[in-house]
């Protein structure tokens, strides 16, 4: 065999590696699903359109010319010793579908990707079913109750910022906001390793899931994905909105941060759920923010029908303001976070209900 031929051979055989593998993913997650449709919610469309899809999936390898038998060596599958910690948690039938939901999404974009270097019309339909599966994952989620849409207007958008919190203090300041009428909560955090941060996902989305509060991810739509959230916010220099979405699929939320009318502009159409614009105000919890002022909501919702959220220096002394200035959401990080959550938060969902 000439040195291109064992070249190209060792090729296909690492592709088929990878299909086969993320195959089985794809496919165990699905069976996972298809568990919960059958005995929790006792869907017939759900579990034969669940069904009919595995069996889809088991059939990629034939697709692409790929032999299971002749490609798999669980010997040698360096990746199949080593687990995350959100693999030991989940949150009841809810936690599990969505966790099996990105387990499956993600095999699929796999093969999807390296089935391009095999046949390229084959991986068009790996494509379809991997879109197929966000509209089954909407349908599944929706009929628990378990993908929340934005909040009806006006509505408090409060923060779990480790800046501010404890890891000790996580789950118990996540239940404060929900009790205290939060529509949406946010996870924020920099500098945590990856373990820590899931662990403390599981706890705000263990604690705002069960009464329908969006979950919302800072800057990492991978994170959002992998924590089971309902959704991401990207700022300037996160990942694009646009491979968030793929990511994410379309029943997730994502916010981006908007600070000028050309910021606005640039909005990709049809792939945002809100804007967050601001600093509205001067604020100490985050030194590099850009002051826009109330006038840039006021411009900002004369142009959209989006939801806009005002962030930045917000308190109860001018969040009456930023609303009648036509912000649907206050974002207040540190005027909740500091001093007592509960009284602070009965205080501005005191302006909020007034506004309504």
């Amino acid at each position: 065999m000439h040195e291109n031929d064992a070249k190209e051979a060792g090729r296909k055989q690492t592709v088929s590696r990878i299909i086969d593998a993320n195959v089985n993913r794809a496919a165990e997650g699905l069976r996972v699903i298809e568990e919960i449709a059958r005995f929790e919610k006792g869907d017939e469309r759900l579990v034969r359109e669940l069904k009919e899809m595995r069996h889809a999936i088991r059939r990629l390898p034939a697709l692409f010319d790929v032999r299971p038998e002749e490609c798999r060596d669980s010997d040698r599958d360096v990746g199949g010793r080593f687990s995350t910690g959100s693999e030991g948690t989940r949150t009841g039938f809810e936690g599990i579908a969505r966790a099996n939901f990105h387990r499956a999404e993600e095999g699929l974009r796999a093969i999807e990707e390296f089935g391009k270097l095999l046949r390229p019309d084959s991986s068009a339909r790996v494509k379809d079913l991997r879109f197929r599966l966000y509209t089954l994952e909407t349908a599944l989620l929706g009929a628990m109750g378990g993908r929340s849409g934005m909040p009806a207007a006006p509505f408090l958008y409060t923060f779990v910022d480790r800046s501010l919190v404890a890891a000790a203090d996580v789950g118990r300041v996540a239940q404060e906001l929900v009790t205290g009428g939060s529509g949406m909560i946010q996870y924020r955090a920099k500098g945590l390793g990856r373990a820590s941060m899931l662990a403390d996902l599981g706890a705000v989305i263990a604690a705002a899931a069960p009464v329908g509060i969006p979950v919302i991810v800072n800057d990492d739509p991978s994170l959002a994905a992998e924590s089971g959230a309902d959704g991401v916010h990207l700022g300037p220099g996160d990942p694009p909105v646009a491979g968030a979405r793929e990511l994410l699929g379309p029943s997730r939320i994502i916010g981006v941060s908007i600070r000028s009318l050309d910021a606005l502009a640039a909005v990709p159409a049809g792939l945002v759920d809100y804007l967050a614009v601001g600093s509205v105000f001067p604020t100490g919890t985050k030194a590099d923010a850009v002051v826009t002022g109330i006038g840039l909501i006021e411009e900002v919702r004369s142009r959209t029908r989006l939801p806009v959220v005002a962030i930045g220096g917000i308190t109860a002394g001018n969040a009456a303001r930023v609303l009648e200035a036509g912000a649907d959401g206050l974002a207040v990080i540190s005027a909740v976070l500091r001093g007592d959550i509960a009284k602070n938060c009965f205080t501005l969902m005191k302006i909020v209900a007034t506004s309504r």
